[in-house]
């Protein structure tokens, strides 16, 4: 995030005090344009390293953005609890984060998801 876009969330931040910070972040991810003050990249960079961030909220955000840009122990520590000693979700994830850019773009959630076994898979396991 560039200084001056911190500086404008900072004195945002200071000027719309709100009972529910988490709602704030939420409301930033849901908004369908930022304005000229931050690119979409600063508003995921901003709610990752948010201490009102959720996983909720990391879920909105594209997994590509999670995983390589910002604060690596965020993910880290989610897919440690994901993934666990399972090997396959292990193997999954590998498979899921050599995608190209030019393929469609999953968020964090959809990646988590694809983690879990589907219902037919968890039955004969």
């Amino acid at each position: 995030m560039t200084r001056s876009g911190r500086q404008a969330c900072r004195t945002w931040w200071r000027q719309h005090e709100h009972p529910d910070p988490a709602a704030v972040l939420h409301s930033w991810l849901d908004s369908p344009a930022t304005g000229e003050v931050l690119s979409r990249s600063e508003v995921y960079r901003a709610v990752v390293k948010s201490r009102y961030r959720t996983l909720e909220h990391l879920r909105q955000i594209p997994a590509y953005e999670v995983l390589a840009n910002h604060e690596p122990d965020v993910a880290l520590k989610i897919l440690l609890d994901r993934c666990g000693r399972n090997t396959g979700r292990w193997e999954t994830l590998a498979t899921a984060i050599t995608f190209d850019y030019d393929d469609e773009e999953i968020t964090f959630g959809e990646l988590l998801d694809s983690l879990d076994p589907t219902p037919a898979e968890a039955q004969t396991s």
